[in-house]
């Protein structure tokens, strides 16, 4: 278990740098975002072994809220506002089945896990840093617990497996870089890694924009998550495509863990901001993936579908803005209206 956090390792005189700011405030709209996704799943989950994975989610998003205040209010910053008991109805019926509970739990304390790395690593004052390894740390027990349920109950996909090649080789022609475009290369262990990880990312990814879709009251929202479940639905089958041309197995789709319900639990602005904050980490993903692969047609296929994903998040974000549903974060001095001030 975590230790109990404390702030007041650090002076209050050094301020926070816009770097740590950023952190929390994310952090902020995301932890009380988590709080309604879970309030609501909890009031449907009766598995014993499920409900104790998403408890434990839900007391450590409602644990983070109380000292991210703290911290904005010693700073004199406003406390954002977030998500709240307005953004979720726990009287509307069963729209996800247990084990997509259980799968997206999963899946989000992967994303958790990389983006308390990444806040971590960009902190300076050392309360912040010790915040975020407890953080850390306790997504990590988020993630150990929720694979393990998932394997007890022989619901997850596992990934592929290689045979071991006779001795160590090194590259020797450029070639190697071809693959299917120009050469018949099989995959790359890290290559194979890549394409499944990020297909079970999709797949949640798809399952969440076509239940949002559903329940959506707003007609332009509902077009817009309609939209993406398709796009989705596109780069699962170009992802799918690779590994089957090579024969190896990919992830099963959740698909069919949405039940039938039209009664949304949440609000618009609230599926809007979780859709937004999907696509972002689709995008991460896909950039991590064109860094590390060394095929040309897989490299080639994560732009295509980065950009296709970053074109429909911007038009997100104007729907959310075109309704008042984004909130915007702390933002630097504008010495432009500054130097016209009297």
């Amino acid at each position: 278990m975590v230790t109990q956090h404390t702030s007041k390792t650090t002076p209050q005189t050094i301020k926070l740098t816009a770097p740590e700011m950023a952190n929390l405030w994310s952090q902020y709209q995301n932890d009380t975002m988590a709080i309604c996704m879970y309030k609501y799943m909890l009031e449907h989950v009766e598995d014993k072994s499920i409900r104790r994975v998403l408890q434990f989610a839900l007391k450590t998003a409602q644990r983070h809220v109380p000292i991210i205040k703290d911290y904005f209010i010693e700073e004199k910053f406003p406390v954002p506002h977030g998500y709240t008991e307005k953004d979720v109805n726990l009287k509307a019926p069963r729209l996800f089945e247990e084990t997509l509970c259980l799968t997206y739990t999963y899946v989000m304390s992967v994303n958790g896990l990389a983006g308390y790395a990444a806040a971590l690593t960009t902190n300076v004052r050392r309360d912040l840093r010790d915040y975020f390894v407890e953080c850390q740390n306790e997504t990590m027990e988020l993630f150990n617990n929720s694979l393990d349920v998932l394997l007890e109950k022989g619901i997850v996909s596992r990934p592929p497996i290689i045979s071991p090649a006779d001795s160590v080789h090194f590259i020797e022609k450029q070639a190697f870089m071809e693959g299917l475009l120009g050469g018949n290369r099989p995959l790359s262990c890290i290559e194979i890694s890549h394409l499944f990880w990020d297909l079970k990312k999709v797949e949640l990814s798809r399952a969440f924009t076509m239940a949002f879709a559903q329940v959506s009251k707003s007609k332009e929202a509902k077009k817009y998550l309609l939209r993406g479940s398709k796009m989705y639905a596109k780069h699962i089958e170009i992802l799918q495509s690779v590994l089957a041309l090579e024969e190896l197995p990919f992830p099963k789709s959740i698909s069919s863990e949405i039940t039938n319900s039209t009664i949304s639990p949440f609000s618009d602005r609230l599926m809007m901001y979780h859709k937004s904050f999907l696509g972002g980490t689709t995008i991460s993903f896909y950039g991590t993936a064109i860094g590390t692969s060394q095929r040309a047609d897989l490299i080639l296929h994560y732009t295509r579908l980065a950009s296709e994903m970053a074109k429909y998040m911007e038009d997100g974000m104007n729907i959310m803005i075109e309704n008042n549903w984004m909130e915007e974060p702390p933002l630097c001095d504008d010495r432009g209206k500054l130097t016209k001030k009297k």
